[in-house]
């Protein structure tokens, strides 16, 4: 339990840039849904899916290599080699990705269908960049356990990106028109109306740089040079972990990269589907907040537990995410009409595809939790074959059922790839390194809060005794599980 507890401790921290960051992320939901057509949206939804497409392919596994022959047992001068060795390798791919989208910059946007804007594929070229170069030094941080600097970098930059959010989109338009308002002339030479959602990724650039520009400091160690031997072994770990990550983003954004394209219905029509679409992921993608936060501590955590304690650790901790997830779930699945005024009222005709992809980012959490044996073990390779697998699924899946359901078909699509995922990783582990998880205690909790939200469900009260149900469910399954754990959770003496 003390390994736990450890655990948790981390994870709250990593939880404070995390679970802030993404909030504070989501009130810029409810303004771009608000100031923007389903179209506009659309746009932003298609583009940022292109960015997590090439951040994976950029950092081709470095982070998780880095922490892998980085850890405790190495000395420092090892380290930071690793260290420098990995940056060297990933600041030279960048260049050279700068170079070949800066010299094909309107090909890029005739390709993409944004001929009209090729000015939006400098923008994220840039922003992709600056991204990918924070990546390492961000590990860094977390290999050390700076997680107080991990916080502040992240919160800074994510505080910027807000801020210029609001002064673009919402300062700017009034300004502009109103002599009257403090910096009306420096607005009215370069603010342009038309330019749209252009701003928003002239917010993220200027919010990149500031994140790169803070991380320096970390990025010292860049002068103990690049060792091919070290190289050789890093790929050697990263290269099956990069396939797994690249059909691992093609199950996240696939739908939404290639929706416009997959969609029987005229350009515009389809980009505004894609809109609300992706105001729907927004929402559902509440529940990866706590994932995201659990996955910042876990991952250094995990590889730094000595063997005989890893496989135990790993059942324990199975359990409790399924708790915790569940407990998220059920609490946004309850109060569902709440989150969805997150978005714009446009966008909340897709409501019914929520809890599809809530279940299917439950799914994807189990999978992550399932992944620690293949790269504990160096057998990265079972990863890659997992979540290529998963891909296929979504491709096929995705040009089947988005010509037929739109995004309703797209939402069961994810939902039943990372499914086959999951159990397919449950079985190739049990096979290869078999680890017994509580599965009738998970099976329990899970059945548990799909049970509470049911009779929530069906008894479909009218407001407020509608939220007062929710209240009371939600509540309900707190105290069970409590009750049933209070005495496994008790500190040792």
């Amino acid at each position: 339990m003390a390994a736990l507890r450890k655990l948790a401790g981390q994870t709250a921290l990593y939880g404070v840039s995390s679970i802030v960051g993404r909030l504070l992320n989501y009130l810029l939901v409810p303004l771009h849904t608000r100031v923007f057509s389903t179209q506009e949206f659309g746009a932003i939804t298609e583009l940022y899916a292109y960015v997590a497409f090439l951040l994976v392919l950029l950092t081709y596994g470095m982070e998780t290599a880095f922490f892998r022959f980085g850890g405790a047992a190495v000395s420092e001068t090892e380290r930071k080699q690793i260290f420098s060795t990995s940056f060297i390798s990933i600041l030279c791919s960048t260049l050279l990705f700068w170079l070949l989208v800066f010299t094909q910059v309107q090909s890029i946007a005739e390709a993409l269908n944004y001929a009209q804007n090729p000015d939006y594929i400098v923008y994220f070229a840039a922003i992709v960049g600056l991204d990918v170069l924070s990546t390492v030094p961000f590990a860094r941080l977390r290999l050390l356990n700076k997680a107080f600097t991990f916080v502040m970098v992240n919160l800074g930059s994510i505080g910027l990106y807000i801020a210029l959010n609001i002064f673009f989109l919402m300062y700017c338009p009034v300004a502009f028109e109103d002599e009257s308002l403090p910096g009306h002339g420096w607005i009215s030479s370069f603010y342009r109306s038309e330019f749209g959602i252009g701003y928003v990724f002239v917010a993220n650039l200027i919010s990149s740089g500031f994140k790169f520009a803070l991380l320096t400091p970390w990025m010292k160690e860049i002068f103990f040079g690049f060792h091919r031997k070290l190289a050789a072994r890093l790929y050697a770990y990263a290269w099956p972990l990069l396939l797994l990550s690249l059909a691992g983003i093609i199950n996240e954004i696939f739908s939404r990269a290639y929706f416009v394209q997959l969609s029987p219905l005229a350009e515009e029509e389809a980009r505004a589907e894609l809109g609300i679409f992706g105001a729907c992921y927004k929402v559902a993608m509440l529940l990866t907040i706590g994932i995201q936060a659990y996955r910042f501590a876990a991952e250094p955590y995990v590889f730094s537990l000595k063997s005989d304690e890893s496989a135990k650790t790993q059942a324990s901790v199975m359990k409790y995410f399924s708790i915790a997830a569940s407990l998220l779930m059920l609490a946004l699945l309850c109060f569902l009409d709440i989150a969805m005024l997150l978005v714009g009222e446009a966008m909340r005709e897709g409501a019914s595809v929520v809890p599809i992809l809530l279940l299917a980012y439950f799914c994807f959490g189990v999978v992550f939790n399932l992944s620690f044996w293949y790269k504990l073990n160096d057998k990265t390779i079972y990863g890659a074959l997992i979540a290529i697998v998963g891909a296929a699924l979504t491709i096929g899946l995705n040009v089947w059922l988005i010509p037929l359901y739109s995004y309703v078909g797209s939402a069961w699509a994810t939902l039943l790839a990372y499914a086959s995922m999951m159990l397919l990783s449950y079985y190739l582990g049990q096979k290869h390194h078999p680890i017994s998880y509580p599965l009738r205690e998970i099976s329990l909790y899970v059945g548990l809060a799909a049970a509470l939200y049911g009779l929530h469900y069906f008894l479909s009260l009218p407001e407020p005794f509608h939220y007062a149900s929710g209240a009371v469910v939600v509540v309900s399954y707190v105290s069970i599980v409590m009750l049933r754990e209070s005495k496994k959770i008790k500190p040792s003496s």
